[in-house]
């Protein structure tokens, strides 16, 4: 997995994109220069924590915040033994990129374990709790964003489908992963229009 320093920036992504609104009858030759600089066949994992507006509510948000804070120290050395590269942290959410889907799914069992050790710490107030949603296929892979399918799927199944302490898979992520590395459950799901199949890392 490329540093983020070697990923091609936003900023050569904006110029393309411009270039393809102002030059409609060039789209077809911009698209084929966005896809051979920016996409890479990745992993996504996006993960989001869990109860933001009953702690804000009851303990304030500079609480939370220290949470978020304490997220991030967690999450991040996890998801880099694990192959994957954090993109960015966005409020209470965090967004990867791996290999292969192997390596999101044990990047995912590591953070539920050592958010459960890091809890042993801590006070039930500021107990954290995760969950995530992975995907895996073509994506736009700028240094601090991404784009694609997969990506959106994912994004749908960390932040509005799983429960607390849920990992869910998108198909493609599932038919990625090594057979009989991981237990899986499979279930339907309608997310915000989508139809599609879910898989429950188990």
């Amino acid at each position: 997995m490329p540093s983020l320093t070697s990923l091609p920036t936003c900023a050569v992504l904006d110029k393309y994109l411009n270039e393809r609104v102002e030059h409609p009858e060039r789209a077809k030759a911009i698209d084929a220069k966005i896809k051979k600089t920016f996409e890479k066949k990745a992993a996504i994992m996006v993960l989001d924590m869990s109860g933001f507006s009953r702690l804000v509510q009851r303990y304030g948000i500079i609480h939370y915040l220290a949470m978020i804070r304490r997220m991030r120290r967690v999450v991040a050395p996890a998801i880099k033994s694990n192959k994957g590269m954090v993109i960015k942290f966005e409020a209470d959410n965090a967004f990867a990129v791996f290999p292969k889907p192997d390596n999101a799914a044990r990047a995912a069992q590591d953070i539920l374990h050592d958010i459960e050790v890091a809890n042993l710490a801590t006070p039930d107030e500021s107990d954290i709790f995760v969950c995530m949603g992975i995907g895996y296929g073509p994506t736009l892979l700028a240094c601090d964003d991404m784009y694609g399918n997969e990506m959106n799927l994912a994004s749908k199944l960390g932040e509005d489908a799983a429960e607390k302490g849920e990992v869910l898979l998108t198909e493609a992520a599932f038919k990625g992963c090594a057979k009989g590395k991981f237990n899986f459950k499979m279930f339907p799901l309608t997310v915000s229009g989508v139809n599609m199949k879910a898989y429950k890392l188990v």
